[in-house]
C-alpha cells in the first residue's frame, strides 16, 4: 500500500468526503443527546520561555500537517464544537472511558489499563504508606551509545501488571537484570522463576485481557516476545524480530507497551514499524495455552518528508498504542515517533466495534449503553465470581478478510520526539505530549502538550501548552492521565501540571524535580507519581480548581521513572536503585519485612 502525503487531507479526496460522511452520520446519532455550544477560540501567545523555570503558555490555534517551510498560519482558530450532555450520559460515557479493558477478571492488566490509556488500578489507596517488601537487587549490563553500563532496576515505562488469578494476587514487571519477573503480592516471592531475556527490558509488560495465560513483553535483545504462564518455568511460545522488516530505522528495543483486543495484537518497535498481529490463541490437547501469531500488518512510521523535516533519522516508537473504538466514524489505532509523527490508523476491518467490543477494548457481552455489566457468574463489575476465566473471542474475528488495509486516516506532526503515549477521552479526542529537544520552529510553535481533534482535518490543534527552555532538554516524556475535566502531567523541566482539558487553562503547577518521567496514576481522587529523588508522592487532586495538597511521601534508594500500580491497597513499583518495591499502610505491615 502506498504511502499517502504527509498531509493525508490534502491529496486523498475520497478519505475526505468518507470522513464528512462519518461526521453527519455522528451528529445525527448524537442529536437525541447532545446540546452544542461554542467554543470560544483562544488568542496565540508569543514568545518562547528562556529557561526551564520560566512560566509556560498555553494557545488555542490552527497548526499544520506539514513540515516547518510551511509556515503556521497566524490567525486564531476556527470555532469547534463542544458537547455538553446531560449528567447520567455523561456518566456512562466516562464509565467506559476508564473502565479496565480485562473484563473476566480483577487486575490491572496492561500500562494504562485499557485501549484509551486512561485506566490507573484500584482502591482504596494507602494513606500512611510503608515499604511492605522490596524485591531484588536486580541489575545488568547494556550498550547506549556505544558504551556499556550497569543499569539497576527498573526505568521508564517500567508499569508492572497486577492480577488476581490461580487463588493469589500475581505481580509481573519487566527489568533492567534482562528478565521479567513474576511475584506473589502478598509476600513479594516468587510464584515462577524470572524469566532471562538477552538485554534489559525497559517497558511495561501485558497481561491477556481475556484471560488467557500470557504476558507479552519487548526487550533490547531484538525480540519482543509472547510468554506461557501455564508452565513452570514460563515459556516463550513466539518471538518478532525486530530486524525482519525492510529498512528498520534507529535500533532493535522494543520499549512500547502491547494492546490486545479481539486476538489481535497493536505493537510499536523502536525499529519505526507498527505491527498489528493476527494471535490465534487456544489451548493443546493437554490445555496448555497455545499461540500461531500471523503478522497482518508492519507499516513504517516514517518517510522521507520527515526525515527532512527533522534533520535526522531517530524514528523509533517507543509509546504504546491507544485504540478508540467508534461504529459510527470508524475503528482507530494511533500512535507516535521520536519524529513527532502521530498517525492514527483505520483499523475497522478487523471488526472490533462491530462485534461489541466495549470503547476501551473491553469484551462484548459487558458492555449496555457505554455501561459495564455484571459477570453471568454473579462477580458484578465485569468480574467473575470464582477463579478467573478465560472469555472466548467472538466468531465474527475468525477471519480477517483477504486484503485488508488500514489506511492512514490521520497525521499530526508536533516537531519534536513523541515518547508519552497518546491519551483519548470519551469523545475520541487525542491528549499528546512532546519533548523539546530539537527545538525546532514547529515545536516552539504547537507547544509540548496538545489536545487534537483527530476528526477536524482542517485545524486539529485545539489547545496547547509549552514547556520549553533555550538550553537543555525541555518537555514531557510521562504519558498524561486523564481525571474529570482535568489532565495531569509531569515536565522534563520539573513541573506537575493540572490543565483544564477542555481549554488548556494551566489551573494550578507544583514543583517537582528534574527529569520527572514517571507517568501519574489517579485513583480515588489521588494523584500518585514517582521522582528524580526517589520519592513516591500523593496529592489530593478531590478539588480540582485548587492546588492540590500534598497527602504524603515516602522515600526509596534511587529514582523512579517507572509508572506506579495501585491495586487494592497496595502499590507497586520499581526504582533505580535496584529494587521493586511494595507499598501498603503501616496499619497493615506484616510480621517480617525484609529483601525478598
Amino acid at each position: 500500500m502506498p504511502e499517502p502525503s504527509y498531509n493525508v487531507y490534502d491529496t486523498n479526496e475520497t478519505e475526505r468526503r468518507r470522513f464528512k460522511r462519518r461526521r453527519i452520520i455522528l451528529l445525527v446519532a448524537l442529536a437525541v443527546f447532545i446540546v452544542f455550544g461554542v467554543v470560544l477560540g483562544g488568542v496565540l501567545m508569543s514568545g518562547e520561555p528562556s529557561a526551564p523555570g520560566d512560566e509556560l503558555t498555553t494557545t488555542t490555534a490552527t497548526t499544520v500537517l506539514t513540515p516547518p517551510t510551511v509556515p503556521l498560519p497566524s490567525s486564531e482558530a476556527g470555532s469547534g464544537v463542544a458537547a455538553a450532555v446531560t449528567s447520567a450520559t455523561q456518566e456512562k460515557i466516562l464509565e467506559a472511558d476508564y473502565a479496565p479493558i480485562n473484563t473476566s477478571y480483577a487486575g490491572l492488566s496492561m500500562f494504562r489499563g485499557n485501549a484509551h490509556r486512561t485506566h490507573y488500578g484500584e482502591g482504596p489507596v494507602p494513606r500512611d504508606p510503608v515499604v511492605m517488601w522490596r524485591h531484588g537487587p536486580m541489575s545488568g549490563p547494556s550498550s547506549e551509545g556505544g558504551v556499556q553500563k550497569i543499569w539497576s532496576g527498573t526505568g521508564w515505562t517500567g508499569q508492572p501488571v497486577v492480577v488476581e488469578r490461580e487463588g493469589m494476587t500475581q505481580v509481573m514487571f519487566g527489568a533492567y537484570d534482562h528478565a521479567v519477573h513474576f511475584l506473589d503480592a502478598e509476600s513479594g516471592e516468587p510464584f515462577l522463576p524470572p524469566l532471562k531475556t538477552g538485554d534489559i527490558i525497559k517497558g511495561s509488560v501485558m497481561f491477556d485481557p481475556d484471560g488467557y495465560p500470557l504476558l507479552y513483553t519487548g526487550s533490547r535483545d531484538n525480540f519482543f516476545r509472547v510468554i506461557a504462564l501455564d508452565r513452570n518455568p514460563a515459556e516463550v511460545l513466539y518471538k518478532l524480530n525486530a530486524a525482519d522488516v525492510p529498512k528498520p530505522v534507529w535500533n532493535n528495543d522494543w520499549d512500547s507497551s502491547p494492546l490486545v483486543i479481539g486476538d489481535y495484537l497493536f505493537e510499536g518497535g523502536e525499529n519505526s514499524y507498527f505491527y498489528i498481529l493476527k494471535l490465534n490463541r487456544g489451548f493443546d490437547e493437554d490445555g496448555r495455552v497455545t499461540v500461531k501469531p500471523k503478522v497482518v500488518l508492519a507499516h513504517p512510521a516514517y518517510d522521507q518528508d520527515l526525515f527532512a523535516a527533522i534533520r535526522d533519522r531517530n524514528v523509533s516508537i517507543e509509546n504504546s498504542p491507544s485504540v478508540h473504538l467508534d461504529l459510527v466514524r470508524g475503528d482507530r489505532v494511533y500512535f507516535a515517533n521520536s519524529g513527532g509523527r502521530v498517525l492514527g490508523l483505520d483499523i475497522s476491518a478487523l471488526g472490533l466495534s462491530k462485534a461489541g467490543y466495549g470503547p476501551g477494548g473491553q469484551a462484548p457481552g459487558t458492555w449496555e449503553d457505554g455501561v459495564r455489566l455484571p459477570d453471568a457468574s454473579g462477580g458484578g463489575a465485569g468480574y467473575p465470581a470464582g477463579s478467573q476465566k478465560v472469555r472466548p473471542v467472538p466468531d465474527s474475528l475468525a477471519e480477517l478478510p483477504e486484503n485488508s488495509e488500514f489506511p492512514v486516516v490521520f497525521k499530526f506532526w508536533t516537531g519534536d520526539d513523541t515518547d508519552a503515549s497518546v491519551v483519548i477521552d470519551e469523545e475520541g479526542m487525542l491528549y499528546v505530549a512532546s519533548e523539546f529537544e530539537r527545538k525546532l520552529p514547529q515545536a516552539k510553535e504547537v507547544g509540548q502538550l496538545m489536545k487534537l481533534n483527530p476528526y477536524d482535518a482542517e485545524n486539529p490543534l485545539v489547545w496547547s501548552v509549552k514547556d520549553q527552555a533555550s538550553a537543555g532538554d525541555a518537555g514531557i516524556w510521562a504519558t498524561p492521565a486523564l481525571h474529570g475535566d482535568m489532565v495531569y502531567v509531569p515536565t522534563h523541566t520539573g513541573r506537575l501540571l493540572g490543565v483544564d482539558r477542555h481549554d488548556g487553562r494551566i489551573v494550578w503547577e507544583v514543583k517537582t524535580t528534574f527529569h520527572a518521567w514517571s507517568s501519574p496514576a489517579v485513583v480515588d481522587d489521588t494523584l500518585i507519581m514517582g521522582d528524580t529523588d526517589g520519592y513516591l508522592r500523593a496529592w489530593d487532586v478531590s478539588d480540582p480548581g485548587q492546588e492540590p495538597p500534598e497527602l504524603w511521601n515516602v522515600k526509596v534508594g534511587g529514582a523512579i521513572e517507572s509508572t506506579v500500580a495501585v491495586w487494592r491497597g497496595r502499590i507497586f513499583v520499581g526504582s533505580r536503585d535496584g529494587y521493586f518495591y511494595c507499598f501498603g499502610d503501616a496499619s497493615d505491615r506484616y510480621d517480617t519485612n525484609g529483601d525478598t
